[in-house]
């Protein structure tokens, strides 16, 4: 019987995924000089009555012990006019503290299509990533219309592309 290289299966299940269009958002925890944000696409509802989602974080993630230690987050779900924002919160080189707070405040959340204010209620271990199932303290829409960001075959755009 042939066994598969486990590491193959990661880069099978990753190419896979790829053709898997997914909508994109900032996950932001932590405040002061320990706030953080992350670009994250591994996002989904479990429940409306009680309002639960579930996001996925990559436990080596600079933002996972924050999120650990907070146990509150907020998720901006990102409209397409803000595939610039989603780059820079993926990169090494995010805002962080102040000036991810200010940058949240007057350019992400207005431009943003909807804002979650969540509470960690449980965390499950996932292979190499934490699976943190919350409570939606609100829902907060936001100023403009527009189109969701997605996620599909490794760029950012949008439905209308």
């Amino acid at each position: 019987m042939d066994v598969p290289d486990p590491a193959a299966r990661a880069v099978d299940l990753r190419s896979a995924m790829r053709l898997f269009p997914t909508g994109v958002a900032l996950l932001c925890a932590g405040n002061g000089e320990r706030a953080v944000g992350m670009t994250i696409n591994a996002l989904m509802s479990v429940s409306l009555t009680p309002p639960r989602i579930l996001v996925s974080v990559l436990d080596t993630a600079r933002a996972h012990p924050v999120l650990c230690d907070s146990g509150s987050y907020t998720v901006h779900l990102l409209s397409d006019r803000q595939a610039a924002t989603a780059g820079l919160f993926a990169s090494r080189d995010k805002p962080r503290g102040a000036e991810l707070e200010t940058l949240v405040e007057r350019e992400v959340r207005p431009a943003a299509l909807a804002t979650l204010r969540c509470s960690v209620e449980q965390v499950f271990r996932g292979g190499d990533h934490s699976l943190f199932l919350s409570r939606v303290e609100s829902v907060g829409h936001g100023a403009e219309s527009g189109e969701p960001l997605l996620f599909h075959r490794g760029t950012l755009g949008s439905k209308r592309q």
